[in-house]
């Protein structure tokens, strides 16, 4: 007889949200749909403003922990932020599951060429200044 080898439960969003909080999350389990659900997390405790700035500033602190700090990006991180917000006022029921919303708007979660694609060009996400601060988009 072979003895089962116990495998650990894989843990909760709660507490992979804590782990970020508290810049211990492992870069591997931050996929873009995380920084989204946790991003729709904070907008959902704190509303839009307070919210985005809090998730700002956490992101920015997690990314310099895990030393990855050249990958944040000002205008990308915001920009998501107000789609997020823009979803959680217009089209959400109040308490909507992020699961429930991204059902809907799953072009959130291509972040190559869906929904902040369609707001801002290559070129001006490319921009070194949109890396440090929050430029709106530019029409073409």
């Amino acid at each position: 007889m072979h003895a089962a080898i116990a495998v650990p439960p894989s843990p909760s969003e709660d507490d992979l949200f804590l782990a970020f909080e508290s810049l211990t999350l492992d870069p591997a389990q931050f996929t873009h749909r995380r920084h989204l659900a946790f991003g729709w997390r904070y907008l959902h405790q704190f509303g839009f403003p307070d919210g985005a700035a809090r998730f700002s500033e956490r992101l920015k602190a997690y990314v310099a922990q895990v030393g990855a700090a050249a990958k944040y990006h000002e205008t990308i991180t915001w920009g998501y932020l107000v789609l997020l917000n823009e979803e959680m006022a217009l089209r959400s029921t109040p308490g909507e599951s992020f699961d429930a919303m991204i059902s809907r708007r799953p072009d959130l979660l291509d972040n190559r060429s869906g929904a902040l694609s369609r707001c801002y060009t290559k070129a001006q996400l490319d921009d070194p200044n949109a890396r440090q601060v929050f430029m709106l988009p530019k029409s073409a």
